[in-house]
């Protein structure tokens, strides 16, 4: 399995995780639009492959606010530049997003998810051919729309393209009491994950760690259970405490943990 850091477009932190011994970075899709196109080919020149990035809109896709042409603008650039950079994954978790505003179904808000992922997202997937969108469940207090692998894995199924799997956050899992060993039943879904300590001491004050040895959660029970569903990449995404301190002990404690 192929080990990542989400380090957004912070080339610093990139050359850093290469030196360490990650497999690749994570970026951030808000973050390549914004920068100028000479950050990004020296994010390009770093020389550690940038597999997938994160938060991948920010403009509203439900209810009155939407506005097509802007949506369309940002993802043809997004998509421009993920192309360049040789991004496989695009993750969907955009919590804001998708949030289903207030009158509006459950079932009407997914519809317009699948609605905006078929009719927008799946063209331009096809155009570029080399990029998957991952979408990714949040835990309830980040958005009310899309909560459980299984929810993704409901709504890429209406999609019904290639080109729209699902991730598994181990920490939107733990806060959810979702079963770890349910991810093999998702095989041919799953595409990517996101990795992290979630059982954070309340003391922290924290949503989630970068893991290390004798942290008390076990990693290795969640990178067999994607394993098991086919899933050959994770990053960690998690809150920093010292980032060069805390990146370093993740990838010693995942590449010992397979």
């Amino acid at each position: 399995m192929k080990f990542g850091a989400c380090v957004g477009t912070d080339i610093e932190k990139m050359k850093y995780i290469k030196e360490i011994g990650f497999d690749y970075a994570e970026s951030h899709c808000q973050e390549l639009v914004s920068k100028p196109m000479e950050h990004i080919e020296a994010m390009k020149n770093v020389g550690i492959p940038v597999l997938s990035a994160n938060c991948f809109i920010g403009l509203r896709l439900l209810g009155p606010e939407k506005d097509e042409a802007a949506i369309a603008e940002y993802l043809e650039k997004l998509f421009a530049r993920a192309s360049y950079l040789g991004l496989k994954y695009l993750v969907f978790g955009s919590s804001g997003a998708r949030r289903i505003p207030e009158g509006m179904s459950l079932e009407e808000g997914r519809a317009e998810i699948v609605a905006f992922l078929k009719n927008s997202v799946v063209p331009i997937c096809e155009k570029y051919k080399t990029i998957t969108i991952a979408i990714e469940p949040l835990r309830p207090q980040e958005c009310n729309a899309v909560n459980t692998v299984a929810d993704g894995v409901e709504i890429a199924k209406k999609v019904n393209s290639p080109y729209v799997k699902v991730l598994a956050d181990v920490a939107h899992m733990f806060y959810q009491n979702e079963d770890l060993n349910s991810l093999e039943s998702f095989k041919g879904w799953l595409v990517h994950a996101h990795t992290s300590n979630p059982d954070v001491p309340p003391e922290m004050n924290r949503k989630r760690i970068y893991p290390k040895e004798g942290d008390g959660y076990d990693q290795s029970v969640f990178l067999k259970a994607l394993a098991a569903a086919g899933v050959e990449q994770c990053s960690v995404e998690a809150e920093v405490i010292d980032f060069r301190v805390d990146a370093e002990n993740a990838v010693r404690i995942l590449k010992n943990s397979i």
